[in-house]
């Protein structure tokens, strides 16, 4: 087990622990609101969010070490931001094969145009064709060199 989380990407690596430590931190704040109050009921809610944590961390460990991913590298051609906060919204890559168009999530800072990004993408998620470019709406984890 750990033989096979040492021969996946580092990227990925961090992504298990990152999901890991959440289930580790509702773990820890269960046991204490279970201390603290004594009602099970009001800890049932940490209780979900562990279990939840822990089946992402080994969803994608199982997906990691099974090597059911694709990386997709290319350029970036275009950024797209929010008209209030400016933040990232999309961004369209220059593969090989054709132009990906990537919808971000989270807080993802602006990617400059040019610059090198990688994708680890999960074999079975879906790409959309819309107006000449594929586009995709989820990806495992997202590397950006400036």
């Amino acid at each position: 087990m750990i033989h096979g989380f040492k021969q996946m990407p580092e990227l990925l690596q961090k992504q298990v622990l990152v999901r890991l430590g959440l289930c580790a931190l509702s773990i820890a704040l269960l046991a204490a609101l279970i201390v603290y109050t004594g009602d099970m009921f009001l800890a049932l809610p940490f209780t979900g969010l562990s279990a939840f944590f822990a089946a992402a961390a080994f969803a994608l460990f199982r997906t990691a070490v099974l090597g059911e991913y694709v990386v997709v590298s290319g350029k970036c051609a275009e950024t797209s931001v929010t008209v209030l906060k400016r933040r990232a919204k999309y961004i369209v890559l220059d593969t090989d094969e054709c132009k990906l168009k990537v919808m971000l999530r989270g807080r993802m800072r602006k990617i400059p145009v040019g610059a090198e990004v990688k994708l680890y993408i999960a074999n079975k998620t879906p790409i959309y064709d819309h107006n000449g470019l594929q586009v995709l709406y989820t990806y495992i984890a997202m590397e950006s060199a400036t």
